[in-house]
């Protein structure tokens, strides 16, 4: 279907849901949810990883090239996470900085993300 776009609508479109705000999402278990913020504003430093609100803003909002999280689906942001750390997804800074995440950890800072 989008093969037939010209570039302008694709241009528009873009526009348009880049300018969309963000819906608040609703929050979940409050001790992962907890742990989940912990992450994304301290980091792990243990574990060498770093605060993704450094990069993706203190409310998740990205700036730029540097996506918005804030919102985002739980199982999206964990799969996400996942392709960064096997490399299915290339991307040296997020492989670097999702590598040493567990599970777990991964399913807090999801989980938290989903709440802003």
């Amino acid at each position: 279907m989008a093969a037939r776009l010209s570039d302008s609508t694709i241009d528009g479109i873009a526009a348009y849901y880049s300018s969309q705000p963000p819906v608040r999402g609703a929050p979940s278990a409050l001790a992962e949810t907890a742990a989940g913020a912990k992450i994304y504003t301290e980091g792990i430093a243990s574990e060498n990883v770093p605060a993704c609100m450094s990069c993706h803003g203190e409310k998740a909002e990205g700036d730029g090239p540097i996506p918005r999280l804030a919102g985002q689906h739980q199982a999206y942001l964990a799969r996400q996470l996942e392709a960064f750390q096997s490399m299915a997804r290339a991307n040296e800074i997020m492989h670097e900085n999702s590598k040493d995440l567990t599970a777990e950890q991964i399913s807090e800072v999801t989980a938290y993300l989903t709440t802003l």
